[in-house]
């Protein structure tokens, strides 16, 4: 009889050992070996950590490496928690710019600058995360595309087209540049020949806001009767929706705008110099992990003269090819001149040109 009721209290015991067990997992509060050093930690919504190295935040997405999970992009909602004994850079929305060590938990971030000084932040308020102290090298991405097409037989056909994009942005300033250029030729005689060049510089005033120090677009399309179109701006603009995978944003600037016409009918003037009002917007969306939709639109409107205006606008969609690095990308392409000038020969180009390119492209 004693046998048997002890037997059932250590029955009961087990049982309820394993249930207790069940009901109340184990504390993750706390990853093994945190703060380990050359490791970064950092914490999922889920209550899980992974373990390697942060190698930067932007865009409101943190990328992580991990020895076994490779190279990861992170919704910034979705971490709950980090610590990092790596020194980087870390920029705060109107609170400044700040380098050193760091860790998050319960909404707020702490950072331990190089003379030894803990700041504490709310977390809602980090814009960007630079691997180590900033140095130039971390500053900069690109991508770029190029297509070729060749056609034989009873036309012979040579098209070629590129599209580039760099950026520099450090925790204060954005720098873009932007390049769409097409070539073609038709039993040796040139068809096709647009370039269209942006440089721009932003500085970024708080979350969303930022304004336009500086702009400069180049145009050249001697189908159009362009021999070149520069214009030089300034203004402000405002990212409405930045999330983790899609972004749009709008911006207005004002310059300066000379146009220089290959030739034109008459003794009529080969070139005019306006005010120019500059709107614009642009929308880069990841369907997919694999698969991203860019598309930017640009007018410039001659001031007083409005109907003097130029259009341009892109989309560009990518699919994933080799990891992040390669893709084939296809892009359409738009010019529209609101008023064409006529050349010496009488000759009234088109307002409208449609283009598309497929071609192959790498990130940076």
């Amino acid at each position: 009889m004693f046998r048997s009721c002890l037997a059932a209290a250590l029955a009961a015991a087990i049982l309820s050992a394993a249930t207790t067990s069940l009901a109340q997992p184990p504390d993750l509060s706390d990853p093994p070996e945190l703060g380990a050093k050359g490791m970064d930690w950092v914490k999922l919504s889920s209550g899980e950590w992974l373990a390697g190295e942060i190698k930067g935040m932007r865009d409101v997405e943190l990328e992580f490496e991990s020895d076994k999970l490779d190279l990861l992009t992170l919704d910034w909602s979705d971490v709950a928690g980090l610590s990092s004994t790596a020194v980087r850079t870390y920029r705060f929305d109107q609170l400044g710019v700040f380098t050193g060590t760091a860790a998050m938990q319960e909404g707020q971030v702490a950072v331990r600058t190089t003379d030894g000084e803990v700041r504490r932040f709310p977390r809602e308020s980090l814009l960007l995360i630079i691997a180590g102290e900033g140095s130039e090298w971390d500053y900069w991405s690109a991508s770029a595309s190029v297509g070729w097409v060749l056609r034989s037989g009873n036309t012979d056909q040579q098209d070629f087209n590129a599209r580039a994009h760099v950026r520099r942005q450090t925790p204060t300033l954005r720098s873009d540049r932007n390049y769409t250029g097409n070539i073609g030729e038709v039993e040796d005689v040139r068809s096709v020949d647009n370039h269209n060049l942006t440089v721009n510089m932003d500085r970024l005033i708080t979350k969303g806001f930022f304004i336009t120090l500086g702009s400069v677009n180049w145009v050249r399309d001697p189908f159009q009767n362009i021999q070149s179109r520069t214009t030089i701006g300034a203004g402000a603009g405002y990212d409405i929706y930045r999330l983790p995978t899609f972004e749009w944003g709008v911006g207005v600037n004002a310059g300066y705008q000379a146009t220089r016409y290959v030739s034109v009918q008459g003794n009529g003037d080969d070139s005019d110099d306006t005010f120019a009002l500059i709107p614009s917007t642009r929308m880069e969306w990841d369907v997919t992990s694999d698969v991203e939709l860019d598309a930017i639109y640009t007018a410039q409107i001659a001031m007083p003269e409005t109907q003097n205006a130029f259009h341009h606008a892109e989309t560009a969609l990518s699919v994933d090819v080799w990891g992040d690095i390669l893709d084939v990308t296809l892009a359409l392409i738009f010019d529209r001149v609101e008023t064409p000038r006529t050349n010496e020969d009488g000759i009234t180009p088109e307002r409208n040109d449609f283009r598309t390119s497929f071609g192959l492209g790498v990130s940076l």
